[in-house]
């Protein structure tokens, strides 16, 4: 072979590799939606993140790639207040006001067909509100198992 020849191959293999690695790592194929952690306490501390992943089609995080996401309370606004909302990296932070209940959350992402619903739910925090008699009646209704032979 000549060196005209192997600087061709080189070349092709080399721009192959580079169109092949974007259409299976860089590009977005599917998002998915992380919520960190998965539910509220009524403590106006308490926050959920909401975060848009986009996939590759290896089913990994897409590298160097955001994907663009509108977020939209449809019930429960009055429980929640948005603390943080990213539209080009597609986070949104929502903090709870103090009382319980549901909060449904639709997303919409550039890379989605269709909306999602998320769901979080606002669990009372008894700690915070110092009524121990509420969590103890709570409790008692819980039950326990013990291993077996003890």
């Amino acid at each position: 072979m000549s060196k005209p020849q192997i600087y061709f191959i080189i070349i092709s293999f080399i721009i192959i590799l580079g169109l092949l690695s974007y259409h299976y790592l860089i590009n977005i194929y599917e998002v998915t939606y992380s919520i960190n952690p998965g539910n509220l306490f009524a403590d106006y501390k308490s926050t959920v993140t909401i975060e848009t992943i986009p996939l590759n089609a290896l089913g990994l995080r897409a590298p160097f790639r955001h994907s663009r996401t509108n977020f939209q309370i449809i019930q429960g606004s009055q429980l929640v207040n948005v603390i943080r909302e990213d539209f080009l990296r597609g986070i949104c932070v929502i903090r709870a006001k103090g009382q319980t209940g549901k909060v449904v959350v639709s997303v919409k992402s550039v890379n989605s067909l269709l909306p999602s619903e998320i769901i979080i739910f606002i669990y009372p925090d008894y700690a915070v509100k110092g009524t121990s008699k509420n969590f103890n009646s709570l409790c008692e209704r819980c039950v326990f198992f013990a291993p077996a032979g003890r």
